[in-house]
């Protein structure tokens, strides 16, 4: 099968990311396609130029049936019996996920969780730049964060973030600072932003907010082992 064929034959018809239906996936299925990228990244040369919603299933947790669902959203993919070639679906999950571009990415917050973040190098392996980062406290403003990143003054954001054409923020602010900041940002122009404050914010109009609260990813796992105490203390 010629090259433009096999594209044809194993993905068509997905919607552009700025579609009205692209926009309206939930937020569980866009996390879940972003593991199915990062599985399908993992598949070594031995394991084929195919592979199959079964074999994701396995290296997912999802099930089969669901990561059809979520990729029929976005299309048809695959052929029965052929199952879904590795190399054009990853392609096409890294341009639906919107990855396929180098985005650009401001850190507000250099204390030691915004360093440690900065320090973390699977970001640009990804195609997130860090390109600035911001702080109020004197002793931080006009140094240099891991890679050379300056640290700015927060006052600076709107014209820094205008020149470094920033898309994503990242705040990593204490709690009391956490919704100024992220008005600031939002004053600024950037229109998505990770928030690592413990804190659920109200984003403005026109902005994208994810939470990342460790707290509660804890608490969750502590959940479980009481409950795995209990039972084991029934036995």
């Amino acid at each position: 099968m010629r090259a433009e064929e096999r594209k044809v034959a194993y993905v068509s018809d997905v919607p552009s990311s700025d579609s009205d239906e692209a926009r309206r996936v939930p937020n569980p299925t866009v996390e879940r396609l972003s593991v199915y990228a990062r599985v399908l990244a993992s598949f070594g040369q031995d394991e084929g130029v195919t592979t199959s919603s079964n074999v994701l299933a396995k290296r997912t947790g999802f099930s089969a049936a669901q990561i059809r669902r979520d990729l029929a959203v976005f299309g048809q993919f695959g052929m029965r019996g052929r199952g879904y070639d590795i190399a054009s679906l990853r392609a096409r999950l890294d341009e639906i996920l919107g990855v396929h571009i180098p985005r650009r990415v401001a850190l507000v917050g250099a204390g030691n969780l915004g360093l440690a973040l900065m320090g973390y190098t699977g970001f640009r392996e990804h195609n997130f730049d860090i390109v600035a980062a911001f702080d109020v406290a004197p002793g931080r403003v006009g140094a240099k964060a891991p890679g050379g990143v300056p640290i700015h003054h927060l006052d600076d954001l709107p014209h820094v973030a205008s020149a470094e054409r920033v898309e994503i923020a990242v705040l990593a602010v204490p709690v009391a600072a956490a919704q100024a900041t992220l008005d600031a940002v939002a004053r600024a122009g950037i229109q998505a932003v990770l928030n690592f404050a413990p804190k659920r914010l109200e984003p403005p109009a026109g902005v994208r907010l994810r939470n990342v609260d460790l707290s509660v990813e804890l608490e969750a796992l502590s959940f479980y082992l009481a409950h795995e105490s209990d039972t084991a203390a029934d036995r």
